[in-house]
């Protein structure tokens, strides 16, 4: 059998065998995606909502919370934007399900932009983050 006579039926079952893995890939795939576990579902869950962060006169303002079924802890900051990036200026540490006002006295600070940021690590060990609104203030 020469070497010519060998190839096509070579390349015609290399090409079968891998339409097979591909068809039990892709049925293995969707059983997965059909039949979610618990599991995951809850990995995807979200646990912590932020609201809008705002200025009354000197004081920056911001709002998180811990939301049912969740029941964790969460870090709740205020930040303001530098020029190397964010800096924390106020942090609040909670826990359970309720929400949380955080505040920040800006006097005499300057302009800057500032948000407020929620962070919390759910059951499974993943962590979640949720950033507000950036407002622009003059705090003098």
């Amino acid at each position: 059998m020469s070497h010519a006579s060998a190839t096509p039926p070579t390349r015609k079952r290399r090409a079968l065998r891998l339409a097979a893995a591909l068809s039990v890939l892709a049925a293995g795939t969707f059983c997965v995606t059909g039949a979610a576990p618990v599991e995951s579902a809850k990995a995807d869950l979200t646990c912590t909502s932020i609201g809008n962060t705002f200025q009354d006169g000197n004081t920056i303002s911001g709002s998180g919370a811990i939301i049912a079924p969740c029941s964790g802890g969460a870090t709740l900051v205020i930040q303001r934007s530098r020029w190397y990036g964010w800096e924390d200026m106020a942090t609040l540490n909670f826990s359970g399900q309720h929400a949380q006002t955080i505040t920040y006295d800006c006097a005499g600070t300057g302009i800057h932009d500032f948000r407020t940021y929620i962070n919390s690590q759910r059951a499974n060990g993943s962590y979640e983050f949720h950033e507000s609104n950036h407002i622009n203030a003059n705090c003098g």
